[in-house]
C-alpha cells in the first residue's frame, strides 16, 4: 500500500469505496432471493405463471424503469472509475512541459528538480548525483556546521536525558572523507571542534555515536558525480517542500562492464512501493527513461525490481532515505497542503 497522500492511494481508496457499494447491492439481492425463493418457503401455485414462449419478449408485464436502470446505472459507475483512473494518470504523466523535455534526453534537462541517475546492473543499483546534496538530521540537540574560511569543522553533540526516553549521550563522532574514517572523541564535552578542508568536490560524512555505538546524528555531503552503489549503499534524496518540487530520477540499464559490447544489459524495473511508482529500464535505449516522485515523509523505505532480470533478481534490492537538507525541515506535509488547499479553492 502506497504512502495516503499519493494519488494512488486515493485511486485505491475509491475504488474499493465503490466495490463495496456494488457488493453489497449485489450480495444482498442474491441472499434476499435465495431466501424468499428457496424451496419450501411458501407455497407456489403454478397455475399463475404464464407461460413464455422462445423468442417472443414479455411485452405485458415488463418493467421499462427497472431494465433501463440495468444498463444505465452500471454504464455511469464505469464512466466514473474511468474518469478516475484517468485522472490519476493525468497527475503522474500529464506534466506536458516536463516531459517533452524528458523526451531530448537528460543532457538538455535544465536540473530544476533534484535529479540522480540510476543504473541497473546484474545484479545491482547504482546512483550518480547529477547534484550536489547536503544534508543533517533533525535533531535539535547536534549540528554539524562548517567554516569554509579556516578550514575549521564544529560538531556541536549535547548530552540529553529525555522525559520520553529520547536520551542522547555522545561519545565519539566518525569523520569520512572520500572513504577514509577518522574518529573524532568527545572527552566528556559538548562541542568538538576539528581541522579538517571542507572541499565540495569530495564525499564527506559525519556520524556522532554514544557508548554503545548507537547512531545519533548524521550530517553527510555528496558531491556532483558521486555514486552509491545497493545492497551497502542506499539511495539518498531530499524531501520535496512543496507542490513543485519532485525527484527525477533518470534511469538506464547497463551491464556489469563493457567488455562485450554486443551485450546491452536486461530488462529492469525500478519500484518504489511507498509512492507506488515504477519504471522500466530498456536495455540498448541509449536516453533511458525517468521516473519521477514527490517525498514529502523523512525516513528509509525499499527499493526493488519488479521486473524478472536473471538468477540473481532477488538481489535487487535496496533502500532509499528521504532526508531534510541542510537548513531545511521536513515538517510540511505535501499531501495535507494539498489537501487543505482544494478545501480553500472549494470554499471560496
Amino acid at each position: 500500500m502506497p504512502a495516503e497522500d499519493t494519488v494512488f492511494a486515493h485511486l485505491y481508496e475509491e475504488f474499493l469505496f465503490w466495490s463495496i457499494i456494488v457488493g453489497i447491492f449485489t450480495f444482498g439481492a442474491m441472499f434476499l432471493f435465495m431466501i424468499r425463493y428457496k424451496e419450501g418457503s411458501a407455497a407456489i401455485d403454478e397455475s399463475q405463471f404464464e407461460k413464455i414462449e422462445v423468442g417472443l419478449f414479455p411485452a405485458e408485464r415488463h418493467n421499462t424503469k427497472l431494465e433501463a436502470a440495468f444498463y444505465i446505472v452500471p454504464l455511469i459507475l464505469v464512466i466514473w472509475v474511468t474518469a478516475i483512473a484517468a485522472s490519476s494518470t493525468t497527475a503522474v504523466w500529464g506534466d506536458e512541459d516536463f516531459w517533452d523535455t524528458a523526451i531530448y534526453g537528460q543532457d538538455d534537462y535544465d536540473y530544476e528538480h533534484f535529479t540522480v541517475t540510476v543504473y541497473g546492473k546484474q545484479w545491482f543499483w547504482e546512483f550518480e548525483y547529477n547534484q550536489a546534496l547536503t544534508w543533517e538530521d533533525e535533531h535539535p540537540y547536534m549540528d554539524v556546521e562548517w567554516d569554509n574560511n579556516n578550514g575549521v569543522m564544529m560538531i556541536h553533540a549535547h548530552n540529553h536525558d529525555g522525559e520520553h526516553g529520547e536520551d542522547a549521550h555522545p561519545a565519539y563522532a566518525e569523520l569520512t572523507v572520500a572513504g577514509l574514517t577518522t574518529d573524532i572523541p568527545f572527552n566528556g564535552e559538548d562541542m568538538v571542534i576539528h581541522e579538517v578542508g571542507f572541499n565540495p568536490l569530495i564525499h564527506q560524512k559525519v556520524q556522532v555515536f554514544d557508548e554503545d555505538d548507537n547512531l545519533l546524528h548524521t550530517w553527510e555531503h555528496i558531491p556532483i558525480g558521486h555514486k552509491f552503489v545497493t545492497p551497502t549503499d542506499h539511495l539518498v534524496v531530499p524531501c520535496s517542500l512543496d507542490d513543485d518540487d519532485y525527484t527525477i530520477l533518470w534511469m538506464h540499464s547497463r551491464p556489469l562492464d563493457d567488455s562485450e559490447p554486443r551485450y546491452v544489459g536486461v530488462q529492469h524495473s525500478f519500484w518504489l512501493p511507498e509512492w507506488g511508482v515504477k519504471e522500466d529500464l530498456v536495455p540498448g535505449l541509449e536516453s533511458g527513461t525517468v521516473m519521477r516522485f514527490q517525498p514529502d515523509d523523512t525516513g528509509t523505505f525499499p527499493i526493488r525490481c519488479a521486473e524478472y532480470c536473471g538468477l540473481k533478481h532477488s538481489l535487487m534490492q535496496g533502500k532509499i532515505d528521504i532526508v531534510a537538507e541542510e537548513g531545511e525541515t521536513c515538517a510540511v506535509d505535501i499531501g495535507l497542503k494539498k489537501e487543505s488547499s482544494n478545501q480553500d479553492q472549494e470554499g471560496y
